[in-house]
């Protein structure tokens, strides 16, 4: 394809010009050296509170990276059609309805496919003696309607009885725990919320989930959590996350 001087295919429909920020010098003074940055205002002083809440993000801020993301797309929309293609192809180029191999744990075989056309996994499972294979959890069910979606861990109780399963639906690498009822496909109504993503667990006999939060580094998740699932008088069990 031809290419402008300015780096553009040569048959864009529209002219698209870069959004330019405003210079707002601020001064900060490190080891006795003086820095001046033109741009610092456009690192949010609370970018923790962005991360769990993106409408907190300053109006200016937002309305320059709209500007930028709108510069984007405009400049690259005259080869929106070779980009496609070019997933086409490597699409093509895999084995989309791909399956892991049964993992078996007691009574049942655990395995995660994927379907032609998805992008999310589904987690299933059969009994080892035969019989119909049980749907355990479809992310791209899941994440149906919504704008981001990420599945996180996935792991079963001992008895079989539950699933926890994490996912984050806004991009910003906190993932919420969710238990669900492997019979019925049903969540509890309790999560736990802000957390790491890593590999969580249920109990044998879990039920409501409670948690001790961890201490945060840089404003994200850092260490593990407890999930406190069944009490009983004889011994209290626990999943750590």
């Amino acid at each position: 394809m031809e290419r402008d001087a300015s780096g553009h295919g040569a048959g864009a429909s529209v002219a698209v010009k870069p959004p330019i920020a405003q210079r707002r010098r601020q001064t900060a003074a490190h080891h006795g050296l003086l820095q001046h940055d033109d741009y610092a205002w456009l690192r949010a002083g609370n970018w923790q509170t962005v991360m769990r809440d993106p409408w907190a993000l300053a109006p200016d801020i937002r309305a320059y990276l709209d500007a930028e993301n709108a510069y984007a797309g405009a400049a690259m929309a005259d080869v929106e059609a070779l980009r496609l293609a070019l997933v086409k192809e490597m699409r093509g180029r895999i084995k989309e309805d791909d399956s892991s191999v049964p993992a078996p744990d007691g009574d049942f075989a655990y395995a995660t496919r994927y379907a032609h056309g998805a992008e999310h996994p589904t987690v299933v499972r059969t009994r080892r003696g035969g019989g119909e294979e049980k749907v355990l959890l479809d992310a791209d069910a899941l994440a149906a309607g919504k704008s981001y979606f990420r599945l996180g861990a996935f792991s079963h109780s001992h008895d079989h009885r539950l699933i926890a399963y994490s996912s984050d639906e806004k991009g910003n690498e906190y993932f919420t725990l969710r238990l669900r009822d492997a019979e019925t496909g049903i969540d509890l109504t309790e999560v736990i919320e802000e957390t790491n993503g890593a590999e969580d667990a249920a109990s044998p006999q879990g039920s409501a989930p409670r948690r001790r939060r961890s201490a945060e580094r840089n404003g994200r998740p850092l260490g593990r959590y407890l999930m406190c699932v069944h009490v009983r008088p004889e011994a209290t069990q626990i999943a750590v996350l």
